[in-house]
């Protein structure tokens, strides 16, 4: 089933790297997680792109075809579905040059999730934690909504390795400090053998992978990205994190062999463990590889990374 809702690849195979590749922490610390999140200007929350037709498209279709899997609403967020809704609105208004067709939609939450390429959750805070009450979840990195919808914070994350000991007071801490008018954001990274957007499930099925090289002996996987903001609701106990995944070829990293080197020393430390276990017999191969394009000549001034403000968490 996840192959019917995959995307054509071919647009995706950017000639250059893409400049979200230079936001990717691979630094080398003490910590297996982080939160490593950063102030973020009101002109760059959302990131409509020349994918957005397609995307778009897609996630209209997955509202239409599996609602159940990808939108919820409770009654602990309606309100500040609402609210979230308007305020997409008014960027999208003020910010967004791309030009869509209204949704069919009756739930203002998933009439906004249907016009912006990212994912919207909003956390709630009740009962002495913060719960997933509401979504429109149609690009998930191997979770399913239902599963999640009602819980708090850490019991979301219980699967992430080291979440309890090393993050989850922290990100309560965050959560509860977070400010209106004063969002954040991070990314993570994950490497997947081919592109799919939406994969609501735990694990990949291993026919999605196939231990295969490219014609000039490059491997056939796919770096993916979520690039994840927060921002505190006015006047509510309500924070809307949205997750835009982004996609490219791990070919791109030849343009890039100070980015291939990072890679390389990131997986083979402990960090790594769990992406290393993920990929399984591919990961070996790919060190060998990334260690091949890292040591080629790095290209000459790099693209300088968008500064979107300060580091504050890590």
């Amino acid at each position: 089933m996840l192959r019917a809702y995959a995307p054509d690849p071919e647009p995706y195979r950017a000639d250059a790297c893409p400049d979200w590749l230079d936001e990717i922490d691979l630094s080398l610390s003490g910590a297996h997680v982080r939160m490593g999140t950063h102030s973020l200007r009101e002109d760059r929350w959302l990131t409509p792109d020349h994918h957005a037709t397609v995307e778009v498209a897609l996630r209209r279709r997955l509202l239409a075809e599996q609602r159940p899997l990808v939108f919820a609403c409770t009654t602990f967020a309606e309100e500040s579905a609402h609210q979230a809704a308007g305020m997409i609105d008014d960027w999208l208004a003020s910010h967004s040059g791309v030009e869509l067709p209204e949704p069919v939609e009756t739930h203002h939450l998933a009439r906004v999730g249907a016009n912006v390429q990212e994912d919207l959750c909003l956390m709630v805070q009740h009962h002495g934690a913060w719960h997933l009450e509401g979504a429109v979840l149609c690009f998930p990195s191997l979770w399913v909504l239902s599963e999640k919808l009602g819980r708090p914070s850490e019991l979301i994350h219980a699967p992430v390795p080291y979440y309890a000991e090393e993050l989850n007071q922290r990100v309560n801490t965050f959560f509860d400090r977070l400010s209106p008018g004063k969002p954040v954001w991070r990314r993570n990274f994950s490497i997947w053998p081919n592109l799919l957007l939406w994969a609501p499930c735990h694990e990949l099925d291993p026919s999605l992978h196939p231990h295969i090289r490219l014609p000039d002996g490059d491997p056939s996987g796919w770096l993916r990205s979520e690039r994840q903001t927060l921002r505190r609701l006015p006047d509510s106990a309500a924070i809307l994190f949205t997750i835009r995944v982004q996609s490219a070829p791990l070919t791109v990293l030849r343009q890039r062999p100070d980015r291939a080197r990072d890679l390389a020393a990131w997986l083979r430390s402990p960090l790594g463990q769990v992406r290393r276990n993920q990929m399984g017999p591919m990961a070996e191969d790919l060190m060998s590889w990334l260690d091949a394009v890292g040591s080629a000549r790095p290209r000459s001034d790099p693209e300088p990374v968008a500064d979107n403000g300060q580091h504050l968490l890590g």
